[in-house]
């Protein structure tokens, strides 16, 4: 049984690959390589339509059982990609592809003969949630993990110099001195024993560090890095540099928390959803939409998926009735609400109208009668005998 799955550039070719794990720890590559001349792509969709296209893994390796979650990103900042999974036994596992003295790579695939090789393990004291990457305030990658209770731990990479000197202060472990802990507040989580998910790298512009990598590149002094939590008594909160910006508390179980630019503006928006389908979008201001899928779910995500050859945001869930439903595009204008004011300030057209009227634009009382006649006022006409 396939327990979890990622996409990502795990070879470090320059191409993505499919990477399943099964609960026995069974790792299998898959080389999604494109079509041959000889088949058209019309050709290829009808196998997938029929069932007659099928994908073999073009690499398996045994690794440590009961893996629940991967990541698959560059958590030493070296610009190669690593494999770092963890385990339900609340140890978390880090390894690096390392590719054969004689490699024979073939043009049309981005798959490059190797194998994993263990770079490290950290052992945790609490199960482990999830599994993402944020930033220090000088650049550097910083690979977290959610811990019970709305509590995360940085893991240090024991390969990288300069990170054991960071091991000193009294939220170090001695037992595990490559573990950095991070108790955020045991007051917030009404349980302290509860689980918790996070997400890093939550993006505050179009041009923040996260995307871009501009502020780094150029030396300048990036934003401090914001990363968002939930738990499954109903917390759901966002951090920076391990301070509360704003939290939430409500009645339903969050047991999954992803983010996505959902209004297409370059800020990233918190989603989280719960068993029962309710799903809250919250903004870097606390403002909020929810929206109640139709059923129960079993699991979650959101993110960018293109049919058209551009990318849009979407929400998909998995349910216990064993389909999956996908909204595609699920822009939404505002998050925050409307002010009538401010938004008939911004339109050019009713302001020429009110200069023309000579009406004093920045009476915002005056406006308000005026707006509120407008839209609920008596706009019938007098008759002959009224006006006499």
């Amino acid at each position: 049984m396939i327990i979890c799955i990622g996409i990502g550039d795990i070879c470090n070719s320059g191409k993505n690959c499919l990477v399943t794990i099964s609960g026995e720890g069974l790792c299998s590559i898959f080389n999604n390589s494109p079509a041959s001349k000889a088949e058209s792509v019309e050709q290829a969709e009808a196998d997938v339509a029929n069932g007659d296209a099928t994908l073999s893994p073009c690499y398996t390796q045994h690794l440590s059982a009961n893996i629940k979650v991967v990541l698959i990103d560059d958590i030493d900042g070296d610009g190669k990609t690593e494999f770092v999974v963890g385990h339900t036994d609340r140890v978390v596992s880090a390894y690096r592809w390392v590719e054969k003295q004689q490699p024979t790579t073939n043009e049309t695939s981005p798959f490059i003969p190797g194998k994993f090789i263990l770079l490290q393990k950290w052992h945790l004291n609490g199960q482990i949630g999830s599994l993402s990457l944020s930033r220090h305030p000088d650049g550097r990658p910083k690979l977290i993990v959610s811990q019970p209770g709305c509590n995360y731990a940085e893991l240090l990479c024991s390969w990288v110099r300069g990170q054991g000197e960071e091991l000193t202060g009294p939220n170090n472990s001695k037992a595990e001195p490559f573990v950095k802990w991070h108790p955020i507040t045991n007051k917030r989580a009404r349980n302290a024993n509860v689980s918790t998910e996070l997400v890093g790298r939550i993006c505050r512009s179009a041009d923040c560090p996260e995307r871009s990598g501009a502020d780094a590149q150029e030396g300048k002094d990036p934003q401090p890095s914001r990363m968002a939590m939930c738990t499954l008594d109903g917390t759901l909160m966002m951090i920076e540099e391990d301070k509360i910006l704003w939290s939430l508390l409500v009645d339903h179980q969050l047991f999954a928390l992803t983010k996505l630019d959902i209004n297409c503006d370059g800020q990233d928006e918190v989603v989280a959803c719960a068993w029962d389908g309710q799903t809250y979008i919250v903004n870097h201001s606390r403002e909020s939409v929810r929206f109640h899928f139709q059923e129960n779910v079993c699991a979650f995500c959101a993110g960018q998926y293109s049919t058209t050859g551009a990318n849009k945001p979407c929400l998909v869930y998995a349910t216990f009735n064993k389909r999956i439903y996908l909204y595609w595009n699920v822009q939404i204008p505002r998050i925050p609400s409307a002010d009538l004011q401010l938004a008939l300030s911004q339109n050019d057209t009713v302001q020429q109208k009110l200069k023309e009227l000579d009406i004093d634009v920045t009476d915002t009382s005056k406006l308000r009668e005026l707006y509120q006649w407008c839209f609920y006022g008596n706009h019938t006409k007098k008759t002959t005998e009224e006006e006499t």
